[in-house]
């Protein structure tokens, strides 16, 4: 029944909307854990996380891959104070069709920045580190609320044609969050847990560094030196299990969903709109030294 449970999670958290779009300015990364440990405990996790497919890019090929890969470390440093640092790195790879084939179509290839065909590549590295607040974590129903800063560094290649000739695109910012997250975790068992969360990121991106035209730039959204706010539309699902009893081993699972709702989330793509990736779901492994 558990592992049902888990699976079904996994479905519903690709099927949730995403505001993604040919080139993302962020990438959002997995929530915090609700669970607390006990005093003076302390956790790694390591996890694999993927975000939802481009579905509202229409032309769009086989090619797509979204890969990344976390670490946490935490430790409770009150009955009520846990402390946390994390760590991961994403790659993601687009491919976008030729779309000279629609040249009837007056906005044939407005949906890929005006570019006629791109192979869009980007890394990301975060690192950042928080705090976590519970109320009593003696009790089945247990609150908290975490609040976590983190360093971003995003690098962006594309290349394909326009107008049928060859180009070739980078890009490079660094970025600051700052994330308010909001818990309200089960205890269903003395094995299991299931949380429902929401967060709340201010992103800060500074000055990029890249070679796009500015019309280039604005049409792809990818703009620099702004500040961005995202929220979970729902609160978001997160789940974990001791898999034995003598030993602190535990399989976690969740979902996060960041969006823009105030940039037509539900809309198809439309250039000049800033995109993210928001929307995933993640797997890890956890064990807790006592």
């Amino acid at each position: 029944m558990k592992i049902n449970v888990l699976t079904l999670f996994l479905f519903l958290g690709y099927c949730l909307v995403s505001c993604t779009g040919p080139r993302n300015i962020y990438s959002s990364s997995p929530l915090v854990s609700p669970v607390p440990l006990e005093k003076g405990a302390a956790a790694i996790e390591v996890n694999y996380f993927a975000h939802t497919r481009q579905n509202n890019v229409r032309d769009s090929i086989p090619g797509n891959r979204d890969n990344c890969f976390g670490v946490t470390f935490s430790k409770m440093l009150k009955d009520r104070v846990l402390a946390f640092t994390f760590a991961d790195l994403k790659r993601e790879h687009n491919q976008f069709n030729d779309s000279t084939r629609d040249r009837n179509n007056f906005d044939y290839n407005d949906f890929n920045a005006g570019f006629d065909s791109s192979v869009v590549s980007g890394k990301r590295y975060t690192m950042g580190g928080g705090i976590e607040f519970f109320s009593n974590t003696e009790e089945r129903v247990i609150r908290s609320l975490a609040v976590s800063s983190a360093f971003h560094h995003f690098s962006l290649n594309d290349s394909g044609f326009l107008l049928g000739t060859p180009y070739r695109r980078f890009y490079k910012v660094d970025q600051l969050t700052f994330s308010i997250q909001g818990n309200l975790l089960f205890r269903i068992s003395d094995r299991f847990n299931l949380a429902a969360v929401t967060r709340l990121t201010i992103l800060h991106s500074f000055r990029a560094h890249t070679d796009y035209s500015a019309d280039e730039k604005l049409n792809a959204g990818l703009r620099d030196k702004r500040a961005t706010v995202f929220v979970s539309l729902l609160p978001t699902l997160y789940a974990d299990y001791r898999l034995l009893r003598k030993t602190p081993l535990y399989i976690s699972s969740q979902f996060f969903n960041d969006l823009t709702l105030w940039e037509h989330t539900f809309t198809e793509y439309e250039p000049g709109r800033i995109y993210m990736k928001g929307t995933g779901a993640s797997l890890g492994i956890k064990y807790v030294f006592q």
